[in-house]
C-alpha cells in the first residue's frame, strides 16, 4: 500500500537526513574542579607516513513519526569502510592524510514504499536514493591535516561528503595529560531551521576518562545542549546530535580502536499537539583487524 500522506513522508525523510551546520572550537578544555586518580596519561594521535588505516563503520537508525493519527516508520542501515591514507607527518607531529570510503552497503525501508538496497562491491548501478553517495566510493573525499590532538589545521574538500554513518573526522583529545575521572569539553554550535529563519544553538561535547587498562583508555562521550530549548520543532532537529556513548583509544598506537554511540530520543508536539517523533540509533566504529597496511613508496 502506497503512503497517502506526502507531508508525513517529507517529515520522516527530513528527520532522518537533515543536515545541521556544526561549528566546533577545536581546542579541548580541561573542566575546572574535576578530580582524577592514578597517573596522568597523554592522549595523542600517532601514525606513520605511508600507513593506511581502515575502519569498519556501522550505523543503524529507526525514525518513527506520528502526525494527525498517521504513523510512518523509516529504517536505515549503513555499513562502510573508512580509510585514512597517511600522506606525511611534519616535525610537529601534525598528520596529513586523505579521507575516503572504500566500500559501502546501504539499506532503507520507509512505510508504504519498497525497500532500497545498495552494495558498492556488488552493484554496478545504484538506486536513485544512493546515486550521489556512490560517486564518492573509492575517491578522496577530503585531504586534511590534524594536530596530534585532532585539531584540523588544513582541509581541502575534493567531493561533497555524504552521510554514510561515518561520524566526525577525528575525536578531539585534551591538550594536557588527564587522570581517570577527569573531563575535557569541546564547545560547538548547531544551526537549526525555524520556518523561514535559522537559530544557533550552543552545545558542548563532554569527554571523561573512565579507565586505563593494558594501554587502552576508555572514554565516555556525552553531548549537552547549553541554549535553553523548549520548542519541540527544535528538539526534533537536535535529537540526532545528542551523542552518548563510549570509545576506546590505544595510547601506544595513538588511535581510536572502537567507538559506540546510542540514541533513544522522543519528542512530542513537533508538528501539532498530537504529533510525536521517536529516534533510535546505534553507531559503531571499529578498526579493521589485520588490515592496517602500508602503501608502496
Amino acid at each position: 500500500m502506497k503512503s497517502n500522506c506526502p507531508r508525513l513522508s517529507r517529515l520522516a525523510t527530513w528527520a532522518a537526513l537533515i543536515a545541521l551546520t556544526i561549528s566546533c572550537h577545536s581546542r579541548a578544555l580541561a573542566e575546572d574542579g574535576a578530580e582524577g586518580e592514578g597517573e596522568p596519561v597523554l592522549l595523542r594521535y600517532k601514525f606513520d607516513k605511508g600507513e593506511e588505516v581502515l575502519t569498519k563503520v556501522t550505523h543503524i537508525a529507526t525514525t518513527k513519526t506520528k502526525i494527525r493519527g498517521n504513523v510512518q516508520e523509516s529504517k536505515s542501515r549503513a555499513i562502510s569502510t573508512k580509510v585514512w591514507r597517511i600522506v606525511d607527518i611534519d616535525d610537529k607531529g601534525n598528520i596529513e592524510f586523505e579521507h575516503l570510503v572504500s566500500d559501502v552497503e546501504m539499506w532503507q525501508k520507509v512505510t508504504g514504499r519498497d525497500e532500497v538496497r545498495y552494495n558498492s562491491r556488488k552493484d554496478d548501478k545504484p538506486p536513485l536514493q544512493y546515486e550521489h553517495a556512490s560517486k564518492s566510493i573509492g575517491k578522496v573525499i577530503a585531504s586534511l591535516t590534524i594536530t596530534p590532538t585532532g585539531k584540523i589545521v588544513a582541509r581541502k574538500n575534493n567531493l561533497p561528503e555524504h552521510d554514510m554513518g561515518l561520524g566526525p573526522i577525528a575525536t578531539p583529545l585534551p591538550e594536557e595529560p588527564v587522570q581517570v575521572g577527569q573531563r575535557w569539553v569541546v564547545p560547538s554550535e548547531v544551526t537549526v531551521r525555524i520556518k523561514d529563519s535559522f537559530k544557533r544553538i550552543q552545545t558542548r561535547k563532554t569527554f571523561r576518562l573512565l579507565s586505563v587498562k593494558t594501554g587502552v583508555a576508555t572514554i565516555e562521550v556525552k553531548t549537552q545542549v547549553l541554549t535553553p530549548v523548549d520548542e519541540p520543532e527544535i528538539e526534533a532537529q537536535l535529537m540526532q546530535q545528542l551523542t552518548n556513548g563510549k570509545m576506546k583509544f590505544d595510547i601506544d598506537a595513538g588511535r581510536v580502536i572502537s567507538k559506540e554511540m546510542d540514541w533513544d530520543e522522543t519528542v512530542v508536539g513537533f508538528s501539532g499537539a498530537d504529533s510525536m517523533m521517536e529516534y533510535l540509533a546505534r553507531f559503531q566504529e571499529e578498526i579493521a583487524p589485520n588490515r592496517t597496511a602500508r602503501r608502496p613508496e
